[in-house]
């Protein structure tokens, strides 16, 4: 089964990491790795803590602030950062999807993204 996935870079205050993104629009949140904080710049347990739950569970994480770079455009964004290994990064709609449009095309894996201004 092909997903629908984004490569994105996730910035921080110090630095920024390039990942592949699963697009979920049944996540609250855009969720990422907690490792990827201290590799930005952000200190991970200074996050506010939330708990995320989902089909596969739930789980503890810490949100931040963070830009997401999708296809060049910049996006300021509150993201989830695990406190647990995760299998999958996710791009949640919590403060994102309101910034851009997703489509889809199942039958010819197809994938649509636009920002929104």
């Amino acid at each position: 089964m092909v997903l629908p996935a984004l490569e994105v870079t996730l910035v921080g205050p110090t630095d920024e990491d390039d990942l592949l993104a699963i697009i979920d629009t049944g996540a609250t949140y855009c969720l990422f790795n907690g490792v990827r904080a201290a590799a930005i710049g952000l200190e991970l347990a200074a996050g506010r803590l939330e708990q995320l739950s989902g089909l596969a569970g739930g789980l503890m994480a810490r949100i931040h602030p963070v830009t997401i770079v999708i296809a060049g455009h910049r996006f300021a964004c509150e993201a989830a950062f695990s406190e647990q290994e995760i299998e999958r990064e996710l791009l949640g709609r919590h403060t994102l999807f309101r910034q851009v449009r997703f489509g889809f095309r199942e039958g010819i894996s197809l994938a649509y993204f636009h920002p929104v201004r």
